[in-house]
């Protein structure tokens, strides 16, 4: 993967010598606030469009926000998974009715993970054989969460070694542990944050975004891709974080009291 030169680590390196790029922790804070995109194109936004807050095609600007893109504006790329490119805007750059809040910011008001999403999460692991054999003993749903996540981390950036059955190659095995770390470190935390989960940085990647300490070597488009592949399994980071507060609803109406 490192030595892909369409990965983005290429695509970085070689506009880094054109332009001054978003720093790793910046861009990480950039993709975070993306959901709606898959983490590479967000990643690619972040790089054409630093400022940008919300995009969409011009015909999703219309048909679902009744907004019109301007006519002097300037449109980005990012890549379409039934094609080779599509063209996408800010939000700056059109007019029209406000954004609901719930599409801008799906996140922002919503509770923590349910048992019951959880539950949906861990089948969907267990179908795939990817469910660990020891899970973690504990009483918080947003606990085991970072947890499963930080497993597939390692699984699906081929730390864990090669899966085929999941196009998952192993990862040079010389690469230094801190690197290992810190990778699966920036895919848990980028994930947590693309669902509205509320978790803390940790590790080394916690010394480099909270006080400034040298970051590791890291792959940028293994860290990207393996967000990709951790957030398909479940339809996107939109349909993740909606299925992890997932409740059933009660046999009971709690408003009555249980007969005795």
């Amino acid at each position: 993967m490192d030595q892909n030169t369409n990965s983005f680590d290429a695509l970085y390196n070689d506009a880094h010598e054109h332009r001054p790029l978003m720093r790793w922790d910046e861009l990480l804070a950039f993709v975070r606030r993306f959901p709606q995109l898959a983490a590479f194109n967000a990643a690619l936004i972040a790089q054409q469009r630093p400022t940008a807050t919300f995009v969409e095609t011009e015909d999703g600007w219309r048909e679902r926000f009744g907004r019109s893109v301007e006519a002097d504006a300037t449109s980005m790329v990012i890549l379409h998974p039934f094609g080779p490119v599509r063209f996408v805007y800010d939000i700056a750059d059109t007019t029209g009715p406000e954004l609901p809040t719930e599409v801008s910011t799906p996140f922002a008001a919503v509770g923590a993970p349910t048992w019951d999403g959880l539950h949906l999460v861990v089948a969907t692991l267990r179908r795939k054989n990817l469910l660990p054999e020891h899970l973690p003993q504990t009483r918080s749903a947003s606990v085991m969460l970072t947890r499963l996540l930080t497993e597939l981390a390692l699984i699906y950036s081929g730390h864990r070694g090669s899966r085929p059955e999941l196009a998952v190659s192993a990862a040079d095995p010389h690469v230094e542990r801190s690197q290992v770390r810190f990778e699966t470190e920036c895919i848990t935390w980028l994930i947590a944050g693309r669902i509205g989960l509320r978790a803390a940085a940790t590790g080394s990647l916690k010394g480099y975004l909270k006080h400034g300490e040298l970051m590791p070597p890291v792959s940028r488009d293994r860290v990207l891709h393996t967000v990709n592949a951790i957030e398909r399994l479940f339809g996107g980071a939109l349909a993740f974080g909606t299925a992890v507060r997932h409740e059933m609803p009660s046999l009971f109406d709690l408003d009555e009291q249980l007969a005795v």
